[in-house]
Parts: structure tokens; sequence; C-alpha cells
């Protein structure tokens, strides 16, 4: 019997991690020994517990079962695949894909009217949601997915230039001109985060020092 004061989440949660833990083929003990591994001690039969819904999972929880099953804690709260519905909060079920979408920030709160529509602006990386009241809220999620797509195109010039089979003195000029414009994309992000008081992430070593 689950304690009272557990809520759907943490009921979620409990029944995800004896699920991964199956189908995983471990033991209790195994994922004792991977949440000790993990900084979270946890005899078996505490995971018993847990499982069972007779010990409420915190964050610290949450986070350490994702570490020793393999999984983002975050499907442990919403199971892409296994569940088509969950229930977000008290006598609340929606789709799991929209849970998912709305705990990651890719999304407004199911049903509200700020959920994702439109397209994105080239300018910042933002979808047309943004501009509702989740702006401020959410804008982080969509500004290092696009920072982390921008430095990935960063390192892709060289091999995409070679492909276009130049000479040596046109390739040199190619990746010159391509590393430029993606540099300037990559500082477009990187005002855009500093503009809504965010620190940007460090850069590698291979780029300059953008303060």
């Amino acid at each position: 019997m689950a304690i009272p004061e557990s809520g759907p989440a943490a009921s979620e949660v409990a029944k995800n991690i004896q699920l991964v833990r199956k189908a995983r083929q471990l033991k209790q003990s195994d994922v004792s020994e991977r949440l000790t591994a993990a900084g979270r001690p946890m005899l078996p039969t505490v995971v018993s517990k847990v499982e069972r819904g007779e010990r409420r999972i915190d964050v610290d929880d949450l986070v350490a079962f994702g570490r020793a099953l393999g999984v983002p804690p975050a499907l442990l709260l919403y199971p892409l695949g296994s569940k088509a519905e969950v229930e977000i909060l008290p006598g609340q079920n929606v789709s799991t894909w929209d849970a998912y979408r709305w705990f990651v920030g890719e999304a407004g709160f199911p049903g509200d009217p700020g959920t994702p529509r439109g397209e994105r602006d080239p300018e910042t990386g933002l979808a047309e949601w943004y501009d509702d009241n989740w702006k401020e809220g959410a804008a982080p999620v969509a500004l290092w997915r696009e920072h982390a797509a921008r430095l990935a195109d960063w390192y892709a010039v060289p091999s995409r230039v070679r492909r276009l089979r130049l000479s040596e003195e046109d390739e040199r000029q190619q990746r010159a001109h391509d590393w430029e414009r993606a540099e300037e994309a990559l500082g477009q992000v990187r005002d855009t985060m500093r503009m809504r008081g965010l620190t940007p992430p460090p850069l590698p070593d291979e780029l300059p020092d953008d303060h």
C-alpha cells in the first residue's frame, strides 16, 4: 500500500522503477549496488519498499535510480512507449508524450493555450509559443539546444567542405568562410542568452572566448 502522502508522480516512478529493473533483468540487490556506486546508498530492502510505494521517492532518488537503471530520469516519470496516458496531477490524465514535453520544457502544460504552435524563429531559435507566459521560464531549453546545434555545425565544417572536392586553396577559403558563418550564428545564440540574463555555456578550447 502506498504511503498516504504519495501523489501520482511518485506512484508512477515506483511502478516504472520496477518495470525497468525487470526489463534489464536486474535484481534489487543489483540496483542497490548501482545506487551505492552513484552515491545514493540504498539497501535492497529499501529498493523493494520504493517499488511497492512504501518509501517516498524524492528528487535525489529519481536521479540516482535513473543513473542506476540506465534510463533518463524523465522516463521514470513519463514512460514513453509503455503508457499512452499518465496522471500528471491528481485527477488530471494526459498524453504521456505531452507530459514528457512539458517536463523537459519543450511545451506548455498539456491543454494550456501555451502549447507550442508554429515555426521556430530563425534568429532566436525559439518556437512561436515562447511568446506566451512561458517565454522566460522555458526559453533556456530551446536556447541550449540551439547552442548545441550551432556548435555541431562549427565542428562539421571540415568534413562538409571536403565533400565539395575543391582545390586546396579553395577548400581553405571555404573552410574559413563557413567557420566564420558558424561562429556568427553561435554568437547570436550566446548574445540572446545574455539578453535573457543567462550565462552561456563555456566554449571549447578550439573557439575563441567571447567573454
